[in-house]
């Protein structure tokens, strides 16, 4: 009779414990992402050197007495791509992880990864993101303009720690 108490208690100690963490689960108080994968942090790293790229090459064009040149503007990735620029600043920007003659016309340049790059009509200012193709939850995103400051960043609601993994 005893060892049948211990069992219907342990029955119900597990089935209260299983309960218990799928309400935290779906609260979202447990189960949360503590870090992100390998891949997407590789595919990240590749992401923030491609905008470094791109912004190098946007500025290899030369200045005069260090002001920009007015009839110089900033390329569209379709003129980027081939352009004599983009070809110098890949022996500037050197990754050892990724052949850059890969990289496509777009918008998917390299796979899973999707670029948006917007000139002004002037040609003077240009912003531009590489974020995740397809987007799955916590995707992330790299920005970036004519300033060369590059921003990382994640979906609303997905854990701050950054999308290179924690600093």
């Amino acid at each position: 009779m005893k060892r049948t108490w211990k069992v219907i208690g342990l029955l119900v100690v597990a089935f209260l414990l299983a309960v218990s963490i799928h309400v935290l689960r779906a609260t979202g108080q447990a189960g949360a992402v503590t870090s992100p994968s390998v891949a997407s942090k590789d595919q990240a790293f590749l992401a923030v050197y491609i905008v470094r790229l791109i912004n190098t090459a946007e500025w290899s064009f030369p200045a005069k007495d260090g002001k920009i040149d007015e009839k110089e503007k900033f390329l569209p990735w379709d003129e980027l791509l081939d352009a004599p620029r983009f070809k110098e600043a890949q022996s500037r920007v050197r990754f050892t992880h990724f052949n850059i003659s890969s990289l496509s016309p777009g918008p998917e340049i390299v796979p899973g990864l999707e670029l948006r790059l917007v000139v002004s009509p002037d040609g003077k200012h240009y912003n531009l993101s590489l974020s995740q193709k397809p987007v799955v939850h916590c995707a992330f995103a790299i920005y970036s303009d004519e300033r060369g400051v590059i921003y990382a960043g994640r979906e609303i609601g997905c854990e701050a720690q950054g999308v290179l993994g924690k600093p």
